[in-house]
């Protein structure tokens, strides 16, 4: 088969997909496109039989596209668009994403607890007191001002885990280990209602289930998002730990104790009561009993594998 030479289009669509096409070719050819940015390749696509391929752009430069054409006999041609700028989008502030100002109506435990939650991405200017008990007061920080409904825009919100609550809205900006600092620290100031809906939520959005009850360190980090993870009530974990996805921590009739700089695998099972400190543990691994520091464990049940701890230094944080 003779390679035949064809036309080369390139088409912006969207205002920044760049459609390119090579036109007439033989259906058993096959094509490459590079992506040229500058003079260098910035984007390889490799030999197919798709005769149009779509870039898309991220920033804005000077681009062309080189298109090289191969049939089964190991010829090949080489085509070369003409170079052309790209200006890319204006980026400009949308006010939809300009941080909010709001006001909460109600003295209550409610009120402190949506205070709590939505002032790290939103700013709280006061408390509304529609019976003006407390006006000039202050609760949570802020001041306690009469209702003046002329002076406000209300929105109402639910404490069940909806996706056209507000409030849920704004805990989907938080990670999961976030989420749980939210929740402990509702829980020690009385909010319970509050650390519910957050817990809630945490299994709603990462199937998991990280109580506000537990008392996890400082630096200690969810791997994954921690999807999958359960988190007995009572579990005390220590400092800059790692907990993988689908981990579960604990008990048979002891309170589950994890120490400071625990690694635990995917997949891990940690029902043995107290983990020391520096301690790895593989994934998949089913840990049945107390287990000391400095040490490696795998194996179900788990067994320790090693003591040689300077070769999984990478998993233990010091």
């Amino acid at each position: 088969m003779k390679l035949s030479t064809s036309e080369l289009t390139l088409e912006l669509k969207n205002f920044y997909q760049l459609v390119v096409t090579c036109h007439g070719e033989h259906k058993h050819t096959k094509v490459s496109y590079y992506l040229i940015k500058d003079q260098e390749v910035i984007e390889k696509i490799p030999y197919s039989r798709n005769h149009s391929h779509t870039f898309n752009f991220h920033e804005r430069g000077r681009y062309r596209v080189k298109v090289f054409i191969r049939n089964d006999e190991g010829e090949r041609t080489i085509k070369n668009s003409e170079d052309f700028r790209y200006k890319d989008f204006e980026t400009k502030d949308h006010p939809g994403y300009q941080q909010k100002i709001y006001s909460i109506v109600g003295v209550h435990r409610n009120a402190a607890f949506i205070k709590l939650l939505m002032e790290k991405h939103n700013q709280i200017r006061s408390f509304i007191d529609p019976t003006n008990q407390y006006c000039g007061q202050t609760f949570f920080n802020l001041p306690v001002e009469s209702l003046k409904l002329d002076d406000y825009q209300t929105r109402s919100y639910t404490l069940k885990v909806s996706e056209i609550n507000i409030l849920t809205n704004n805990l989907h900006r938080f990670l999961a280990m976030d989420l749980y600092k939210l929740s402990r620290t509702f829980y020690e100031n009385g909010l319970t209602r509050g650390a519910e809906y957050v817990k809630d939520f945490i299994r709603h959005k990462f199937n998991s289930y990280i109580p506000y009850t537990a008392e996890i360190g400082e630096g200690t980090k969810l791997g994954y998002g921690s999807i999958g993870v359960v988190i007995q009530k009572s579990a005390k974990i220590g400092r800059n730990s790692t907990i993988s996805q689908n981990v579960t921590i604990g008990s048979r009739g002891k309170q589950p104790i994890i120490g400071d700089n625990v690694y635990i695998a995917p997949g891990a099972i940690c029902i043995g009561g107290t983990i020391g400190d520096n301690v790895v543990v593989g994934a998949n691994a089913v840990v049945t009993k107390d287990i000391p520091s400095n040490c490696v464990l795998a194996g179900v049940p788990s067994q320790i594998i090693s003591t040689d701890m300077e070769k999984y230094e990478k998993y233990v944080k010091k």
